[in-house]
């Protein structure tokens, strides 16, 4: 288990780490320069070097990615997945920094050993580098439930990066109450503050308390984007404060069985625009 020192140097390496090519940087009304992406990539294995292979988009654009063997670890190893992990930690062109393990919460309904034994499942069968909290609570009340399973995430030397890096996906604005730095207060390094449509984007605004936190803490996911909506959606997320962004072409009741297609234009165009200022 690493010290509490050993964690902040760490913490500190994934930062420089993410944003190395793509510096996050505020500046009036955007979230900065450049923003990075976070693709819940819940795609099955395939090689991350074969051109027609969603993971290939994924490896050539997404600082961070999140997988989901079974809606979880599920119990037993899965070899395409662990051979998915293995192929993106020898890669030494992918822009991937970062694995992520999916686990649904289920808004604090279900129990705190459960989600930790997913956690702990996550870090033994797959060496992830953290986790991706899904169905996360906007009830204060809740969270001292969602501080203790960041906590053992943190608690936990998940993966050979030593990242510990988590993510709740509140899929709306959530309160405050989550991140002051007072008792109680979530150490989360990223919130999701939209998971939605194009069309409901239109109407999305951040709460004004977010003004006070780095961009970096976070994140937008859209869906049903088409290609000539694409740019303009990014510079409406950079404007409202998203550090992290995923954005896709790709529609319910699954918008993430798939990369964005199609696989060059599209995507390459939201991997440009989010290395580009607003």
């Amino acid at each position: 288990m690493a010290t509490t020192l050993t964690k902040l140097a760490l913490a500190l390496t994934l930062v420089h780490a993410v944003c190395a090519s793509r510096q996050i940087l505020q500046t009036a009304g955007c979230a900065g320069v450049s923003q990075y992406i976070i693709a819940p990539s819940y795609v099955y294995p395939c090689s991350i070097t074969t051109p027609s292979c969603a993971w290939y988009s994924f490896s050539n654009g997404a600082d961070i990615v999140i997988i989901n063997p079974n809606s979880g670890p599920g119990k037993t190893a899965n070899s395409d997945y662990v051979n998915l992990v293995r192929a993106i930690r020898a890669s030494t062109s992918t822009y991937i920094t970062t694995i992520l393990g999916y686990v649904a919460t289920t808004y604090g309904a279900k129990s705190q050993a459960a989600v930790n034994a997913e956690t702990d499942l996550y870090n033994s069968l797959y060496k992830v580098d953290g986790i991706f909290f899904d169905e996360a609570s906007t009830d204060c009340t809740k969270t001292s439930y969602y501080s203790n399973i960041v906590t053992h995430v943190q608690d936990t030397t998940m993966s050979p990066t030593g990242q510990d890096y988590t993510i709740l996906n509140w899929g709306t604005n959530g309160p405050e109450c989550f991140l002051k730095t007072a008792s109680g207060n979530v150490p989360a390094d990223n919130f999701v503050t939209f998971e939605n449509s194009h069309a409901s984007y239109a109407s999305y605004a951040p709460a004004a308390y977010m003004a006070k936190y780095a961009p970096s803490r976070f994140y937008h996911i859209v869906y049903k984007v088409t290609q000539a909506n694409l740019i303009s959606t990014m510079t409406k997320s950079k404007k409202s404060r998203a550090g992290g962004v995923y954005i896709t072409n790709d529609v319910l009741p699954n918008p993430y069985d798939t990369a964005p297609t199609p696989f060059t234009s599209y995507w390459k165009a939201q991997v440009a625009k989010a290395a580009a200022s607003c």
